[in-house]
């Protein structure tokens, strides 16, 4: 648009004064190709044979402290039956603590999992957790921080909690 009008017309701070038309500018703003490069083909997520060997994981956080100071949990859901297990913290965990909640909350009962989707947190895609899942020989994966419905199971067992949580406060 700004070499059209160059054609016929100029005047001081031409340019900015185009580009905030253009930006302000519904129709432009509907009507522009996209610049950016399509998203790739989205992979569905295997579907579990049996219980416990496909797993969700996530953290609720930001809830006001508890009596015992707990301000976090630990989500953990079975895609297969939808169950679940809520580990109630004080903060969030490191990798090496949140391998070992893993390992106490969830292993010791259930048995090792052979794919385990997490969110893109620091406490899943250190080196530490990596380094956990390959000698347990699970396949870690990592959902989408822009496409939550990668680890929709979790993030809608994340809303019904904090519902139900909210309503207790109160």
């Amino acid at each position: 648009m700004l070499q059209f009008l160059c054609q016929w017309f100029w005047w001081p701070r031409m340019e900015l004064h185009v580009q905030a038309f253009v930006n302000s500018c519904r129709i432009c703003a509907q009507c522009k190709d996209p610049r950016t490069r399509p998203a790739g083909l989205l992979h569905p997520l295997a579907v579990p044979s049996r219980p416990w060997s496909h797993l969700s994981l996530d953290f609720v956080t930001g809830l006001p402290p508890l009596s015992r100071g707990n301000t976090v949990i630990l989500v953990v859901i079975d895609r297969f039956s939808k169950a679940g297990h809520f580990v109630a913290l004080s903060k969030l965990p490191s990798a090496k603590k949140n391998a070992k909640l893993l390992l106490t909350q969830v292993v010791r009962i259930h048995g090792l999992p052979s794919d385990i989707v997490s969110a893109r947190r620091p406490q899943f895609t250190s080196w530490f957790w990596g380094a956990f899942c390959r000698l347990l020989g699970e396949e870690a994966s990592l959902s989408s921080g822009l496409h939550l419905q990668s680890n929709g199971q979790t993030e809608r067992v994340n809303q019904d909690l904090e519902l139900i949580l909210r309503c207790l406060a109160f």
